[in-house]
């Protein structure tokens, strides 16, 4: 029997009821669970920037402590939460029930890091070069900033967004995906139950007019926005033209590196947790997999043995490795770009045909032999799919590396200190790896990268505060 869950908006801590017009399925079992949604409109998000903006002055005036009690105990119960939470996540979403536990977790653990951050908004007192003058530079709130966020981390990314917001004294406008709606509902029920001001948080679902009224809104002073490049674009054109404050992350056509001298223990390891965990479907996927010629050909038996160890299927069994896609649209998007490599001539090295039913799963696929004419070299494909892009050295896989629009998340797999010492100086991303997969990052350190993925500050970590505070300069003299 199925499961139905019918969602509402969230607006000035109350649920704001609206008709069903979304629906969201479990991409592996659809008879198992239909989520039913409202698709909010530019009213909807009118009176949550009221609410929100009429909230940031009761938040910023409680102080820094009651904010950081109310983040301290979102945290705490998140990880009381730990397993519903989970399960819903791989019900809603197909992310493995062990991902989504460890993501659940994690979204706990930022709520404390930011519960920490809030008693530490530090600023500078110096004196002026006018004489018996001083000058004092303080962190103060944004004001109210918009949230766009999406369904592929459906709990994490809101909370790296919405914390450190909260934490710096800002209220919030928030728009989850539509794929992943009842997580965020669950989310905003343990933040609406944790003391702050009512309208500090307000949550308005839907797909794409909530997301536009939010970007257009001239009483929210800051977006932040993660999603496609293409999306991007139109935010950032938006919210520039009103001169708001903007913080994008738009995905990334990430490289691994894999020279001869590597442990290829450790390459097949980062290569198939970079590119077919969470069934391809992270921003920081390993897409292209640059391999010097000399090993290609082991290494890619390596990972064919490696693949044939782990299990695809059902995400609420916790033995599962790889679960679906999230929904049968992105099936169909990433068929196509396969479709398109295939009409290339790439030559398939692992995997097999994709079935043309409803099954949300696709198998993990490496094409071989490939160059940075291919569409997987240029476009993100957010699926199990890889290329492998033979080099001849170093030399030659850095360049092939670095001629991509994209920055977000590069890897190297080497025993050379000086090729990773190199490596770290040349090669164009925000983040990189060494001997380790191009996906994962952690709570505390600043997340962002360069080219087509990313504009404005970075997120997490205490690079979070340039975002969401700006800079107030006062000059003091006693008279």
């Amino acid at each position: 029997m199925t499961e139905v869950l019918t969602l509402a908006h969230h607006i000035a801590g109350r649920d704001v009821d609206a008709s069903v017009a979304l629906e969201q399925r479990n991409p592996h079992a659809p008879d198992d669970l239909s989520v039913q949604l409202p698709e909010g409109s530019a009213d909807d998000v009118d009176t949550a920037v009221a609410a929100a903006r009429a909230a940031q002055r009761t938040l910023t005036g409680g102080g820094i402590e009651a904010r950081a009690d109310a983040l301290a105990r979102i945290a705490r119960a998140l990880v009381i939460d730990l397993e519903p939470m989970a399960m819903l996540i791989a019900r809603e979403t197909g992310k493995t029930l062990r991902d989504a536990r460890m993501e659940t977790m994690r979204a706990a653990r930022i709520f404390d890091f930011f519960a920490g951050e809030a008693l530490r908004i530090v600023g500078e007192r110096y004196e002026s070069t006018r004489n018996g003058a001083m000058v004092e530079v303080m962190h103060v709130p944004v004001g109210t900033v918009g949230l766009i966020t999406p369904w592929n981390f459906p709990i994490a990314i809101p909370v790296w967004k919405i914390a450190p917001a909260l934490a710096f004294g800002n209220a919030v406008v928030w728009k989850p995906s539509e794929v992943s709606s009842a997580t965020a509902a669950r989310l905003m029920r343990h933040i609406a139950a944790a003391g702050l001001p009512a309208g500090s948080v307000n949550m308005v679902l839907g797909a794409g007019t909530a997301g536009t009224a939010i970007t257009a809104h001239e009483g929210i002073e800051a977006v932040s926005f993660t999603g496609s490049e293409a999306t991007g674009a139109r935010v950032r054109q938006t919210v520039s033209a009103r001169n708001g404050r903007l913080q994008l992350e738009m995905g990334g056509v990430n490289g691994l590196i894999v020279l001869a001298d590597a442990n290829l223990d450790i390459a097949v390891d980062c290569a198939v947790n970079g590119a077919y965990f969470a069934a391809g479907q992270r921003c920081t996927a390993t897409s292209r997999i640059i391999v010097e010629d000399a090993v290609a050909g082991r290494f890619i038996g390596a990972v064919r043995q490696k693949l044939q160890t782990l299990r695809i299927g059902d995400p609420r069994d916790a033995a599962t490795d790889i679960g679906p896609l999230a929904n049968p649209r992105q099936k169909q998007r990433v068929t196509a770009q396969v479709d398109a490599v295939r009409a290339e001539g790439a030559a398939l090295a692992i995997g097999g045909t994709l079935s043309q039913d409803d099954d949300c799963h696709v198998p993990p696929m490496l094409f071989d032999d490939l160059d940075n004419r291919s569409l997987i070299a240029r476009e993100e494909i957010f699926g199990p799919v890889a290329g492998l892009f033979r080099v001849r050295d170093f030399e030659h896989a850095l360049e092939t590396l670095n001629d991509s629009r994209y920055g977000l998340s590069a890897g190297l797999c080497t025993s050379s200190l000086r090729h990773a010492e190199t490596f770290k100086r040349g090669a164009r991303a925000g983040m990189l790896m060494v001997n380790l997969p191009t996906a994962g990052v952690d709570y505390h350190a600043p997340f962002g990268g360069e080219g087509a993925s990313s504009h404005g500050p970075r997120e997490q970590g205490r690079a979070a505060r340039a975002f969401y505070t700006s800079l107030r300069t006062t000059y003091q003299h006693p008279g």
